[in-house]
């Protein structure tokens, strides 16, 4: 996504900034204090600012004497038009003169400050360098102390990941084992289900049995008597 653009207003109010703050005047400084947009605009907004409020001041240029070698010729000449003549010379020449030296001055100006912005520059330069060096630092121990950590992660997770298997094939012993107990229990209630169906009927035999007893008991008791009855008229007619 695009940043919008510094307004120039801004970059000027941050140039002003950093001249109270007796700081050099740099397109990092500027991007510094605006927070963003690009060094060479916003370097080249505050320069075009300052050659405006120079050019508002300028003062106007000195008058100065013409060569010894062109004087002379012109006083040779003494007519009215060779005076206008020398008048127009001079101006041209003192004209010419101040636009070299302010144009040598201009440059030379210009080439102190490009040396000196060249240097601010290099030094912001140097300054974010380092300090992204920092960040790169910084960053480069977080990567290990992370890489150490998912390293020791990963052991945990192994540690935990055996625990588990452990745990489940305990499960599936335990799990088999309380099946096999459950069949075994199954089982001997069933036997003992059984068995008490059996002892139930020994029990009805043994009591029918005990009644056939009881009733041959009775039958064979009837038959004695039957018999002493039949016993006893014989006894007197034996002893007569």
């Amino acid at each position: 996504m695009r940043h919008p653009e510094i307004s120039n207003e801004a970059i000027i109010a941050a140039g002003k900034k950093l001249q109270e703050a007796g700081r050099r005047i740099t397109g990092f400084g500027l991007r510094k204090m605006t927070g963003g947009g690009s060094p060479d605009r916003l370097l080249r907004v505050w320069e075009e600012h300052c050659e405006a409020e120079r050019n508002q001041g300028r003062p106007s240029a000195r008058t100065q004497g013409i060569p010894k070698d062109i004087e002379h010729s012109l006083k040779d000449l003494a007519s009215p038009l060779m005076d206008c003549v020398r008048q127009l010379a001079l101006e041209l020449y003192e004209k010419s003169e101040t636009h070299i030296q302010q144009q040598t001055a201009s440059d030379m100006e210009m080439s102190r400050k490009e040396q000196e912005k060249a240097r601010a520059e290099l030094l912001d330069a140097q300054s974010m360098l380092q300090e992204l060096e920092e960040d790169l630092g910084y960053a480069r121990a977080e990567r290990i102390k992370l890489s150490s950590e998912l390293k020791s992660a990963r052991k945990d997770i192994e540690i935990l990941q055996r625990q588990v298997s452990e745990l489940e094939r305990s499960l599936a012993v335990a799990q088999e084992k309380y099946h096999h107990e459950g069949a075994l229990k199954d089982a001997a209630l069933e036997a003992l289900k059984e068995e008490k169906r059996e002892n139930e009927e020994l029990a009805k035999t043994i009591s029918l049995l005990r009644a056939q007893m009881d009733e041959l008991s009775q039958h064979h008791a009837k038959q004695i008597d039957q018999l002493l009855e039949k016993m006893k008229p014989i006894g007197p007619m034996t002893k007569k």
